[in-house]
């Protein structure tokens, strides 16, 4: 009897799988830009407005693109009066909420491109969020402010 209920509920999931790997997408992404590096450096950085479409709270939890090696999620913060950069584990968007990763506060770090990048050039960046959801947008380079 064991055999048979667990036989029922292995095709039970596996009916239900397709419904939960295909769940809409509850978060958009706009204004997704990311900074051409500086002449000789392989580190550049990113920024875009998440907004969270769903009830319940999400996490952006990784950033991946063919653009770059490695993409990082990152904060700002003040230790003994100097602001420094940390990376995060995941950037919170709250429920019916957004989330604005800018200059001097939550932004993505993004290393080593793997192609010459051109100012007005987009690259795509794939999103990851706890849910498992992902989100593909593509990403606006612009030339870093003149200082």
């Amino acid at each position: 009897m064991k055999v048979l209920g667990l036989l029922f509920l292995s095709c039970l999931l596996l009916l239900l799988h397709p419904a939960i790997a295909t769940q809409p997408v509850s978060i958009e992404a706009d204004d997704v830009l990311v900074r051409v590096p500086m002449p000789g450096r392989t580190v550049t950085a990113g920024y875009l407005t998440l907004r969270n479409n769903s009830t319940q709270m999400r996490q952006l939890v990784a950033v991946q693109s063919d653009a770059f090696n490695r993409i990082e999620l990152h904060t700002h913060t003040h230790v003994d009066g100097m602001m420094r950069m940390v990376q995060v584990d995941a950037i919170d968007i709250a429920a019916a909420g957004e989330t604005v990763l800018q200059p001097g506060g939550l932004h993505l770090m993004l290393f080593e491109p793997t192609t010459s990048l051109e100012e007005n050039e987009l690259v795509t960046l794939q999103l990851q969020f706890d849910d498992g959801t992902q989100l593909q947008v593509d990403a606006r380079l612009v030339l870093p402010p003149r200082r």
